[in-house]
């Protein structure tokens, strides 16, 4: 998987660069952040994609975000399908390992289950913006506007034609609630669609991960939506009347899932903003979806855990279902080595940037998250900046737990038990 990535990229980057030779020059070093952000389903860029990127390029871009939105696993995977050949157990395993799967069980439904729910979403998604941008473009140029933005937004990747994303959108309806929609279906993942796309048809009650993803994603929205008016009722969002405040905040709230769109441009948010977008930057988006960060279910999990555990009870359960001690012990590994990655990312940045600390920070975990928010200081990065940005953001995609995996592999854990000792704690 990790490989697929660096070959999708490399490819991605050659593609980019080459077409740009004969419009507006594009160093290689831009060509390769570019690719990276586009695989990555990130959004952060160093160059102007609707106006400095040629038509070709900004095709490249756009196949680039498709193939990482729906993982590369998954894309290779359809292909003998698409072919007519059969998949085999080894096809099976590595698709299965990109979706979160214990095991390759109901792989090909699956796989058959996210190029339909694509397909459709994206395809409603930009019927819907073709009609709210024809009223303001050609039909060619409107429908080319819906495509881009419903594959990037379906994708959680916030790449726009627009020099200044949805900011002209701020008191419009249309283009930032379809927008919306597709960002929060994106970012709940495959599993969960389906579970909800089949929940009626087989009549059964949906999985545990499901609802702990629906509801952590639900919490996450209303309270980023809460904090984000409070924050910014007076600061970012004070020349807009108030029903756009409202509109404006749920936006706010919602694009930080790893989408990277914006109405209002965080570069305008007061402190308290600036860290609510923070923490919703890190909790990000669901497993196996096209988003990015520590992960809903992850969140969740160590939320329940330290309620059971002020509770006093010794095992954590969620809907009538006991959740094992391994899931609660990756789930903290994972958000130790996601806030360590943080911390390097911040050290190196700075290093590399004579910047302030809050643009640093709001980079590095806009980056890493795969999120594509910025403070605008992404273009004006040094050489050596950009390469540390594309670092975190593949680091970010491929998974931080999924590319330790596959260096350190212990094996005979469990055999010795251990005598308990006693150590203090707080």
């Amino acid at each position: 998987m990790v490989l697929g990535f660096l070959l999708l990229i490399a490819a991605g980057t050659l593609l980019v660069w080459a077409g740009n030779l004969h419009s507006a020059r594009l160093s290689l070093v831009d060509a390769l952040f570019t690719a990276t952000s586009a695989v990555c389903v990130t959004g952060l860029v160093v160059v102007d994609t609707g106006r400095d990127l040629s038509p070709f390029s900004q095709v490249v871009v756009l196949l680039l975000i498709q193939l990482g939105g729906l993982g590369v696993m998954t894309a290779m995977t359809a292909l003998p399908l698409v072919a007519g050949q059969r998949i085999g157990i080894r096809q099976r395993l590595l698709f299965a390992e990109g979706m979160g799967l214990d095991t390759p069980q109901g792989a090909v439904r699956l796989l058959l289950d996210v190029l339909r729910l694509t397909l459709t979403i994206e395809g409603v998604g930009a019927l819907l913006l073709f009609f709210a941008f024809l009223g303001e473009y050609p039909p060619g140029r409107a429908a080319a506007l819906a495509i881009f933005h419903s594959v990037s937004a379906f994708c959680n990747a916030g790449f726009s034609l627009f020099s200044t994303s949805l900011e002209e959108y701020a008191a419009s309806i249309a283009v930032p609630g379809v927008v919306m929609m597709l960002l929060v279906l994106g970012g709940l993942g495959f599993p969960v669609l389906s579970e909800l796309r089949n929940v009626r048809r087989e009549r059964r009650p949906l999985s545990v991960a499901a609802r702990l993803v629906l509801v952590t994603t639900g919490v996450c929205i209303l309270g980023g939506f809460v904090l984000l008016l409070a924050a910014e009722w007076n600061g970012a969002f004070r020349h807009l009347a108030p029903g756009w405040k409202l509109w404006n905040a749920l936006f706010a709230a919602v694009t930080p899932r790893t989408a990277g769109f914006d109405t209002v441009a965080p570069g305008l948010y007061a402190p308290l903003g600036l860290l609510v977008t923070i923490l919703l930057m890190i909790i990000g988006a669901s497993p196996a979806s096209t988003g990015g960060g520590v992960k809903t279910t992850t969140v969740g999990i160590l939320a329940l855990a330290c309620l059971r555990d002020i509770q006093g009870e010794t095992e954590v359960h969620a809907f009538a279902r006991k959740i094992p001690v391994r899931t609660v012990f990756r789930a903290l590994t994972f958000v130790l080595l996601y806030l360590g990655t943080i911390l390097c990312g911040v050290f190196c940045l700075s290093f590399t940037e004579a910047l302030p600390f809050g643009s640093v920070l709001f980079e590095v975990v806009s980056a890493l998250g795969t999120v594509g928010l910025s403070m605008g200081i992404t273009s004006s990065l040094s050489v050596p900046g950009k390469l540390v940005m594309v670092l975190l953001m593949f680091w970010g995609r491929v998974g931080i737990v999924t590319f330790m995996y596959s260096l350190v592999q212990s094996s005979g854990g469990g055999r010795i038990s251990y005598v308990d000792a006693r150590i203090p704690i707080g």
